[in-house]
């Protein structure tokens, strides 16, 4: 997976790039930052953006100098920062592209999964052509998009210890043993390396880039969204689980942004089928008199037939 630069050096962003990208830049042109948004919420896409300086201006390299971990930026600094790293006027010298997988997919695979998934889609959507191939892509976390990877290729930095040890491990483990050897996708469209940085949002300035554009995208649609969906306040909480969001799904049930297999959601949809069950095994039997369906008499027509048949 390469050299990987010391504490002292992944931290420090002199002129304006951080140790990573001066690394690469000596042997490759194209170094690409990717990260998500989105992994924890209760409701709502997971949302996965990459982020590559074509250029090594000084215009370019000031905008990086000033990105950090999204999670560290005030909502007005976001904002204002995707706004630069979007800006027309980078046409050319920075590129970007995001992609997110929805509640639907997540439900169908796992977030892990979908994660990675929309990560290497965001990566391909960047429409590198014949120089994705040459490229060096730096991903946030411990975990390498398979679909990005070569023959080979292990998708984790983990090793099957701290697997284990992880609360989630059975996922994991299942996920690991359905990618195949031979990833999905010709060998020409993979970038040349893929490496996976611990806390790459606060370390390497181009995933740290990727976690503004797809923390404020992410914003977005959930802004949206609680315009479709007023009554459980996406605006506020953006899908997480607050106490707010749970009451409202207590009340007003789910919609189809909801993530079913998400344990909060999954346990209040089972105690209100509970609940509903309850009820009804609780509600007295009545007759069909009482509920309004008594046998109504026949017809004129079918009494007078009876009545010839009886002589």
């Amino acid at each position: 997976m390469g050299s990987t630069p010391n504490e002292s050096d992944s931290d420090a962003k002199g002129a304006g790039l951080g140790a990573w990208e001066r690394r690469l830049w000596q042997t490759t042109d194209v170094v690409i930052g990717v990260d998500e948004a989105g992994r924890g919420p209760l409701a709502g896409p997971v949302v996965a953006a990459a982020f590559a300086a074509l250029s090594q201006d000084d215009e370019v390299l000031d905008l990086l100098s000033r990105v950090n971990d999204s999670k560290q930026l005030a909502e007005q600094q976001r904002e204002q920062l995707f706004q630069e790293l979007t800006d027309p006027k980078f046409k050319k010298r920075v590129i970007w592209a995001i992609a997110e997988s929805s509640a639907a997919e997540i439900d169908a695979t796992n977030i892990l999964q979908a994660s990675l998934s929309a990560m290497a889609r965001a990566v391909r959507l960047l429409e590198l052509g014949e120089r994705l191939p040459e490229s060096h892509v730096l991903v946030d976390g411990c975990n390498r998009p398979p679909e990005l990877l070569h023959q080979g290729e292990k998708w984790t930095r983990l090793s099957q210890r701290d697997l284990e040890a992880r609360k989630n491990q059975q996922k994991l483990s299942q996920f690991f043993a359905s990618v195949p050897s031979q990833s999905k996708g010709s060998e020409h469209e993979k970038p040349k390396e893929v490496e996976a940085v611990i806390q790459g949002d606060g370390r390497v300035p181009s995933i740290s880039a990727a976690s503004i554009i797809a923390k404020v995208h992410r914003d977005r649609l959930m802004e949206a969204m609680d315009r479709e969906h007023p009554a459980f306040g996406f605006k506020l909480h953006k899908g997480y689980g607050t106490e707010a969001h749970l009451q409202a799904i207590r009340t007003h049930g789910i919609c189809h942004e909801h993530r079913k297999t998400f344990g909060p959601v999954r346990l209040l949809l089972e105690q209100k089928n509970v609940d509903i069950c309850k009820a009804l095994a609780a509600t007295p039997k009545r007759s069909n008199t009482e509920m309004g369906l008594a046998k109504s008499p026949p017809k004129e027509g079918v009494a007078k037939k009876r009545k010839a048949k009886k002589r």
